[in-house]
């Protein structure tokens, strides 16, 4: 339940989720793809937004939020890093689920997983602009931001 009191429900993705998805990147607005993609217009093939849904649970994970319709509400991922024990992670939600706590559930949710497949470390990028994803990593403890080629950095140890 959110904040506000409406109900989600979280589960991981399936590969059956890809054409929701798609649909989801395809009518989300600017803003939200920006702060999720760093870019307004996302040019995703059909192969990649396969690639975010199917995920191996262990390495790569994602989270679905859904409403009582089972229309989503939001999504948060950790993927690996190549050869190491360091997970980037990343949260969109839909503008009308939004100011409810529900990324920060999420990301919270994605940190039993991730300590459970050997992860040491989840690290997150974000534009300076973004506040709510700022205030969302503050609350979730992890290090203090430091900005880099004109993003934000942040990490959070998991040992």
């Amino acid at each position: 339940m959110v904040s506000d009191g409406r109900r989600v429900w979280i589960r991981p993705i399936l590969p059956t989720d890809s054409t929701d998805l798609a649909d989801a990147i395809a009518h989300a607005d600017s803003e939200t793809l920006l702060h999720r993609f760093f870019t307004a217009a996302p040019n995703l093939s059909e192969k990649q937004i396969r690639y975010l849904a199917e995920v191996d649970y262990h390495r790569r994970l994602a989270l679905v939020a859904v409403d009582e319709e089972d229309r989503g509400a939001a999504v948060a991922r950790y993927e690996c890093h190549p050869g190491c024990d360091i997970a980037e992670v990343a949260v969109a939600v839909a503008p009308e689920w939004r100011s409810g706590g529900l990324a920060t559930e999420l990301l919270r949710r994605l940190e039993v997983p991730a300590r459970r497949n050997g992860l040491q470390t989840l690290d997150a990028v974000y534009l300076p602009e973004n506040r709510p994803v700022a205030r969302v990593f503050e609350h979730l403890e992890y290090s203090d931001p430091h900005v880099e080629d004109g993003v934000v950095h942040v990490s959070k140890s998991l040992v």
